[in-house]
């Protein structure tokens, strides 16, 4: 059963030697846990992803660093078009910038024709301000200003996963939060706002750190949006959780975390990713979602042993779930988004 953590100090998720703290192992509604590792650990993943989307547009950014290369996305799609607009920075040994050991530090990357920073702003630090600028391989022009809120109230799913004592990974989810700002391509601006409130814009932080094994598989989805009269959050994940005793499944419902300890299954037609998804509790009771991609972005990464498969839709969600008092919600036309992903290394 997984155990809800309330220490009012960091707790570390690792040892001087890299190895998990078991004692660390759970979920809290705030980001608690300390994630540094030893430094010459092995096989050290840390990566911040966000996703900012409305009904009509999504930007993904993505700072990721695994000690031998470090990786910088800026990628912007607007969903009337047939493909993202991205830029991808790579840098051997890691990222010039240290990652942060919390969700809300600064970290930033830079190279030829390449600049993407994020840090805190706004009353004491509580906002990010996302800031880049990138020319992509056909020469188009992409710059992004976003400002993403956090509520001081406002709860996230932070949860400590373990595999075994050398292979674990913390993860702290932070969904529904609103955002402001815009993204231009060439000369086309986009912008992302609170109204309508049926297209304001919400931003999903996936933020990780961890060590992670040779091979991994994982389905993902969340979404956010308003629905029956309340703010919406979605979190829902397999695969990579399975048999670990604890899940990163939850509701954000007006900034509060309904936590679900059920696993869930995806279920998907594996040859055309573009067809409806089941996304559901075993029985049902806690989440019985639709999800109906609107445009899939396929990656296939094939390196003889080593490699990556990655399937990951833009659509909405429609259904039902359960919050931890026992309240049906309905869920009607939700955007989001729902990715499926087998990888070695």
């Amino acid at each position: 059963m997984s155990v809800e953590r309330e220490h009012l100090a960091p707790i570390a998720i690792a040892s001087a030697d890299g190895r998990l703290n078991r004692a660390a192992v759970g979920w809290a509604r705030r980001p608690l846990f300390d994630p540094r590792l030893g430094p010459s650990v092995s096989r050290v993943h840390a990566f911040d992803y966000w996703c900012v989307m409305n009904r009509s547009s999504a930007l993904t950014v993505l700072l990721a660093d695994v000690r031998f290369a470090g990786v910088a996305l800026l990628s912007f799609q607007d969903f009337a078009a047939r493909c993202p607009v991205e830029a991808v920075h790579v840098r051997p040994f890691g990222l010039s910038s240290a990652m942060s050991s919390t969700p809300h530090g600064e970290i930033a990357a830079r190279g030829l024709g390449f600049g993407l920073s994020l840090r805190p702003c706004g009353p004491g630090g509580r906002d990010l301000h996302i800031e880049g600028h990138a020319r992509t391989l056909l020469g188009t022009r992409l710059t992004v200003d976003v400002v993403i809120e956090r509520p001081p109230e406002h709860e996230t799913l932070n949860v400590l996963v373990p595999w075994d004592d050398e292979r674990f990974h913390l993860t702290s989810k932070q969904q529904a939060l609103p955002a402001r700002g815009e993204v231009r391509v060439d000369g086309r601006v986009h912008r992302f706002e609170q109204e309508p409130e049926r297209d304001a814009a919400y931003a999903c932080l996936d933020f990780g750190r961890g060590r992670w094994p040779s091979g991994i598989d994982w389905c993902w989805a969340f979404g956010a949006g308003r629905s029956g009269g309340k703010t919406l959050g979605l979190n829902l994940g397999s695969k990579w959780t399975d048999g670990a005793g604890v899940t990163e499944n939850g509701l954000v419902l007006d900034g509060r975390v309904h936590k679900i300890a059920e696993s869930v299954a995806f279920t998907m037609d594996t040859r055309d990713h573009k067809r409806p998804w089941r996304i559901r509790t075993a029985t049902g009771s806690r989440v019985d979602l639709t999800f109906t991609p609107r445009c899939e972005r396929a990656v296939r990464v094939p390196l003889g042993i080593a490699g990556l498969s990655l399937h990951q839709c833009v659509g909405s969600f429609s259904g039902t779930v359960v919050d931890d008092r026992g309240a049906t919600l309905p869920v009607e036309d939700l955007m989001g988004l729902a990715e499926s992903l087998h990888a070695r290394w």
